[in-house]
C-alpha cells in the first residue's frame, strides 16, 4: 500500500472541492478560482517503476481579479513520492509542497515544446491559405500526445495529431494506406483525409471527417445497419500490410506478461481482492496453454465504439496510433467489452462476430475470442483503478469475477 502522507495527498488532489483551496493563492491570489474539475486522472500503486503515484488533468474556472471575465485554465499535476524539490523539471512548474505536487498551465509542457507553435492560428496556413480562426486541444495527454482542432468562419475543421517521439509518421503512413484502400474499394472504411507529417513539430495533419458517431448511432437505437459494414472495416485492417503494424507485437507471450503485471497492481490497490486476481489470472494463463495457434495479423489495438462513425453504409474508423502485429480476436473482444453499459453487447454480438466470421474466416476462432475477452475484462478491472472510476473498488471485483468465468469457459471449450 501507499504511505499514509502520500494517501491523503492523493484522496486531496482527487477532491475538486478541496483542489479548489490549494489552487486559489497560487493561480488567482488577487481574484477567485471559482470551480475545478478533474478531467482526467491517472493514478500507480507502483513504487519501483513510477515516482508518480497520481497524475491528474485539471479544468479550473478562475478570475483573475474582482469584476473580471472568468476563464478555464487547463492544468495538469504530478504527485512527487520523493517530494516536489525531488521532482522538480528543468522547466517551469509551480509547486504545491503540502500535496508533494508540481503543478504545469496549459500549454506549458516540457516534454511537447511544438505546443506553442502548433496552437499559433497560422499553423493553418500551408493547408488552407489563411490563419484559423480559432484552435482548441479536443485531447491532451500530458508528457505523451495532444490532438488539436483548428475552425475557420466556414468549411470543415482541420486536426493536428502531435507526439512526444516521431510515431504520428507512422500514423501518417497507416492513414495514407487506408485512405488509398478505401478509395479503391467501395466496401473499405473510410477515414479522414490525411495531409501531411510534419517531422518538425512530429506532427500528422489532416481533414475533418464525416458521419454520426457510431455510439449516438446506438443511444437512439437507429437500428443494426451498422454491423455488417464494421465487420468489414476492422476486417480489413487485419488485412493491413504488416509492414503498417511497426516492430510492437501483442502475442500470447506478451498478454501473459501484461495480466501477471495488471494482477499486481489490483493487488497492491485492493488487498483484500488478491485471492480473486490470483485465481482470475491463474486461469487465464491454463487457458492460454491450451489455445489453437493462430497467424499474427496486423490490428486496430485500440478498438471501441468511440472509434467508428457511420456514414451511409460506410464505417469511418479512427485513431491508428496503436496498430500491432496480434490476435484479430483481440479487437474483437476489446470492442464487446467497452460498449455502453446500456447497450445490449449480447444481442449485438451474435450478428456481428457472425458478420466478421464471413469476412475473415482465416482469423476468426470462437475460443481465441473467449480468451481475450477475459483477458480485456482484466485490463478493464485494473483500469478502474488507474483511472479512478466511481466505485472503482466494486468495479475491480465485478470484472475480475467475470474475466475468471470467461477462462475457465475457454479453457472447457479447448478440452472439449
Amino acid at each position: 500500500m501507499l504511505n499514509g502522507d502520500i494517501d491523503r495527498a492523493i484522496d486531496t488532489c482527487l477532491a475538486p472541492e478541496q483542489m479548489r483551496a490549494h489552487l486559489q493563492p497560487l493561480l488567482a491570489p488577487r481574484g477567485a478560482v471559482e470551480a475545478v474539475r478533474i478531467a482526467k486522472a491517472h493514478r500507480s500503486a507502483s513504487r519501483r517503476r513510477d515516482p508518480h503515484p497520481l497524475v491528474a488533468l485539471y479544468e479550473v474556472r478562475l478570475r483573475d481579479e474582482a469584476g473580471t471575465p472568468a476563464r478555464t485554465l487547463r492544468c495538469y499535476g504530478k504527485v512527487c513520492r520523493a517530494g516536489v524539490a525531488a521532482g522538480q523539471p528543468a522547466g517551469g512548474a509551480r509547486s504545491l509542497p503540502e500535496l508533494g505536487m508540481l503543478l504545469w498551465t496549459w500549454p506549458a509542457d516540457d516534454a511537447l515544446p511544438q505546443l506553442a507553435r502548433l496552437l499559433d492560428p497560422d499553423a493553418t496556413r500551408p493547408f488552407w491559405g489563411e490563419p484559423a480562426e480559432g484552435v482548441e486541444a479536443v485531447r491532451y495527454e500530458p508528457e505523451r500526445r495532444a490532438t488539436l482542432r483548428y475552425t475557420r468562419a466556414s468549411g470543415p475543421a482541420l486536426y493536428a495529431k502531435t507526439f512526444v517521439d516521431e510515431r504520428a509518421e507512422a500514423i501518417h503512413r497507416r492513414f495514407a494506406w487506408a485512405w488509398d484502400r478505401s478509395r479503391r474499394d467501395a466496401r473499405a472504411p473510410r477515414v479522414a483525409r490525411p495531409l501531411v507529417y510534419d517531422a518538425a513539430t512530429r506532427t500528422h495533419w489532416q481533414e475533418a471527417a464525416t458521419g454520426t458517431p457510431l455510439g449516438e448511432w446506438l443511444q437512439r437505437d437507429a437500428g443494426q445497419a451498422w454491423l455488417s459494414p464494421l465487420a468489414c472495416a476492422i476486417a480489413t485492417v487485419h488485412d493491413a500490410p504488416r509492414e503498417l503494424a511497426g516492430a510492437e507485437s501483442q502475442d500470447t507471450a506478451h498478454w501473459l506478461v501484461e495480466v501477471r503485471r495488471r494482477r499486481q497492481k489490483i493487488v497492491r490497490a485492493v488487498p483484500a481482492l488478491a485471492a480473486s486476481a490470483e485465481a482470475t489470472v491463474a486461469a487465464i494463463e491454463q487457458a492460454a496453454s491450451t489455445l489453437p495457434p493462430h497467424a499474427p495479423a496486423v490490428i486496430h489495438g485500440d478498438f471501441h465504439v468511440d472509434q467508428a462513425w457511420f456514414d451511409g453504409e460506410r464505417i469511418v474508423l479512427f485513431d491508428f496510433d496503436e496498430f500491432a502485429l496480434g490476435d484479430p480476436m483481440q479487437d474483437l473482444a476489446a470492442f464487446l467489452v467497452r460498449l455502453p453499459a446500456e447497450v445490449d453487447a449480447q444481442a449485438l454480438a451474435a450478428t456481428w462476430l457472425t458478420a466478421y466470421a464471413q469476412q475473415a474466416p482465416q482469423h476468426f476462432c470462437a475460443v481465441r475470442l473467449r480468451w481475450h475477452l477475459a483477458v480485456q475484462q482484466l485490463l478493464r478491472a485494473s483500469r478502474a483503478f488507474i483511472f479512478q472510476l466511481p466505485d472503482w473498488a466494486g468495479e475491480v471485483q465485478r470484472r475480475l469475477a467475470c474475466a475468471e468465468t470467461l477462462a475457465r469457459q475457454a479453457q472447457a471449450e479447448c478440452a472439449a
